[in-house]
């Protein structure tokens, strides 16, 4: 095996793992072909910028490069990954309180179970990533990450790990609060029930109070797009902060 056959492997191992993990590449609609031909058309002109090696390497470095060359790989596409899944846990949280979490059936498109909220806030953050061209961010920045990151380099000053905190806790309270307003929306929808069953004991606010959440919370839905879809296009910036903010703290 020559060295450009090898070094051309290893980039294709770091960008197929990251294609393969990243939800806005690795859809399941997303053909398998198109996937492979996509990290091929990806590794070519990324060979011609990185440095080509001296010699052929052994292959037990070259099996060492490769774990390392997936890991990483790894890493980057579990950061946008978990970009996405904050968008899915704002819509359960809304789910949650209008009623909605306990229809969650298997979306075989996100292989997860989702309900209605959880969807509509994946495919508007799904929207705004490729309409945005947040994907061509990501794409640079997964190139970027050669130069950061070097196929050679073995030696690590540390992985990042208090980035990898702060990151979880960011998420989290970005899920809060992309819900908060329907989550508020909902309360006061049960506190409005509330007062009707005081005044008007003859009301059934059981069976009523289901359809009602459920209704008001769809009609300030579509009140509140507009500010949800600025929200989370607002999130996305902070997803290539942190890819670039972990392949700094790579450095050696």
């Amino acid at each position: 095996m020559t060295a450009e056959i090898q070094q051309f492997l290893l980039i294709l191992m770091r960008l197929t793992v990251f294609i393969t993990v990243s939800p806005g590449f690795s859809h399941k609609s997303f053909p398998t072909a198109s996937k492979i031909a996509l990290s091929v058309g990806l590794t070519l002109p990324v060979m011609a910028t990185v440095d080509a090696f001296d010699a052929e390497l052994t292959f037990m470095l070259f099996l060492l490069i490769a774990v390392k060359e997936v890991l990483i790989g790894l890493a980057l596409g579990y950061i946008t990954l978990l970009f996405f899944t904050t968008f899915e846990v704002a819509g359960a949280f809304v789910d949650f309180q209008v009623g909605f979490s306990m229809g969650q059936i298997y979306d075989p498109s996100l292989g997860v179970n989702a309900s209605f909220y959880g969807r509509i806030y994946y495919w508007i953050s799904m929207m705004i990533f490729f309409i945005a061209n947040i994907h061509h961010q990501v794409i640079r920045s997964l190139v970027k990450s050669f130069e950061w990151a070097p196929l050679e380099q073995l030696a690590f000053s540390h992985f990042g790990a208090e980035g990898i905190v702060r990151l979880f806790s960011q998420m989290f309270a970005t899920a809060v609060t992309l819900a908060i307003p329907l989550i508020i929306v909902a309360i006061l929808s049960e506190l409005t029930l509330a007062l009707i069953s005081r005044t008007v004991p003859q009301i059934n606010v059981l069976i009523l109070g289901m359809p009602m959440k459920i209704l008001v919370s769809l009609i300030f839905m579509f009140f509140f797009l507009s500010l949800l879809m600025t929200n989370i296009s607002e999130v996305f910036p902070d997803m290539i902060k942190f890819m670039n903010e972990w392949l700094y703290s790579l450095q050696s």
